[in-house]
């Protein structure tokens, strides 16, 4: 099957399929109210999405709501006020925690700091009337955050908040490079190889104007249908048009 005849037909439906992706799906937790929490608090929001790095997305999504539980707030001048042995206890009570359990406390420290120094303790100011260069080095600037944290930021901001940036600025927006959208770019065809880079340029090949739309049903389609192992692809939009469907099923693909 030639994959470069197929590069419209699946663009196509990568879109379509951003569109019926609910924003709740992006913030993965079993706990409704941390879901409620992270749409209503732009600094709950700042925080995970800083922290979203080697650990679950449904734990990470909830990591504000425990913290919120425990103190009775999520308060970014509050929280400025704590010292950072204060904060490193508050991530040493967290019933799950993250991947990197030095550093998260860290992290935490420095959105707050940013967060009440720079925008008054109003993170939505972090996006509002900014461009998407300006949010991307702002998250950019927090300790542990690297360009694949940035990049995600953007697009959540924009599923999250019903903001949105500019057609100029769409065109410098890529995909967060992930498990799963790697793992996806690949096994379409898009991507010679599951890397980083090689999924950045896939996403930029398949839609120039706004690279980064094809992130939530890259992830959706990787978390749902296109796993590591056992991957369900009779049931996945992409059955028809993927080189790598026909392998029997139950096979561990590479």
């Amino acid at each position: 099957m030639s994959t470069e005849k197929h590069l419209p037909e699946i663009a196509s439906r990568l879109l379509d399929l951003h569109d019926q992706v609910d924003s709740s799906y992006l913030f993965p937790t079993p706990e409704p109210k941390a879901r409620a929490l992270i749409k209503q608090n732009p600094f709950a929001f700042c925080a995970a999405v800083c922290l979203d790095r080697g650990t679950k997305a449904d734990i990470i999504w909830t990591i504000p709501y425990w913290i919120q539980q425990r103190v009775g707030h999520f308060d970014p001048k509050c929280f400025y006020q704590l010292s950072f042995e204060e904060i490193s206890q508050l991530f040493e009570a967290l019933p799950k925690k993250p991947r990197y359990t030095n550093a998260a406390p860290i992290t935490f420290q420095d959105i707050t700091r940013i967060v009440v120094e720079q925008f008054s303790g109003d993170a939505e100011a972090i996006w509002r009337n900014r461009n998407a260069a300006e949010v991307r080095e702002t998250f950019l600037s927090v300790y542990g955050v690297g360009r694949g944290i940035a990049n995600l930021a953007l697009i959540l901001i924009e599923s999250a908040y019903g903001f949105t940036f500019s057609d100029l600025d769409h065109t410098q927006m890529d995909i967060k490079p992930d498990v799963h959208t790697t793992l996806v770019l690949y096994r379409l065809g898009v991507a010679p190889r599951i890397d980083q880079s090689d999924a950045i340029q896939a996403a930029r090949m398949l839609n120039p104007s706004y690279p980064a739309k094809v992130d939530a049903a890259l992830w959706y389609i990787g978390r749902e249908f296109c796993r590591p192992s056992n991957p369900d692809c009779s049931n996945c939009r992409m059955h028809d048009i993927c080189p790598r469907v026909g392998i029997i099923e139950g096979h561990l693909w590479s």
